[in-house]
């Protein structure tokens, strides 16, 4: 299992930028922050992950299918008593296969299954939760949840 390391740094107010050790960046701000336009909210980080993760896992435990064209939609649905925090979550593989191809069709869906129930660890770790350990600058820990 592989450790994954991400900095986020302050490019301004109400914008950021992730980077990875690979030299990868993402730009974070808040949807009404026209200024740090285009951007992803940070919630919208998380559906791109799971949506991404789902996308590389199937790519393997879908590959007898081939699924050049499979979109796959994430959405987050919370309500005011899910407190801050995304409710639910709804994944849509989408992807059109010929008609009467069973095989193909039970294949994929055995992809799909095993995406999330086995390897996708972004889908797994929303599922199960994650401990969240938050120190200070000076080393203090502040937070620790999960």
């Amino acid at each position: 299992m592989a450790d994954y390391r991400i900095e986020t740094v302050r490019n301004g107010e109400r914008d950021w930028t992730a980077r990875n050790d690979r030299g990868a960046e993402v730009r974070m701000a808040p949807a009404d922050a026209d200024a740090a336009q285009p951007s992803f909210t940070p919630v919208e980080l998380l559906l791109a992950a799971l949506g991404g993760c789902g996308g590389l896992v199937v790519d393997r435990t879908a590959r007898t299918v081939p699924h050049d064209d499979l979109r796959i939609t994430v959405e987050s649905v919370s309500r005011p008593e899910d407190d801050g925090r995304v409710g639910a979550v709804r994944i849509a593989y989408e992807l059109a296969l010929p008609d009467g191809d069973t095989a193909a069709a039970e294949a994929l869906e055995r992809g799909i299954r095993l995406t999330h129930d086995t390897y996708c660890t972004v889908s797994r770790t929303v599922e199960h939760g994650a401990r969240v350990e938050v120190t200070g600058p000076d080393g203090t820990q502040l937070f620790l949840g999960g």
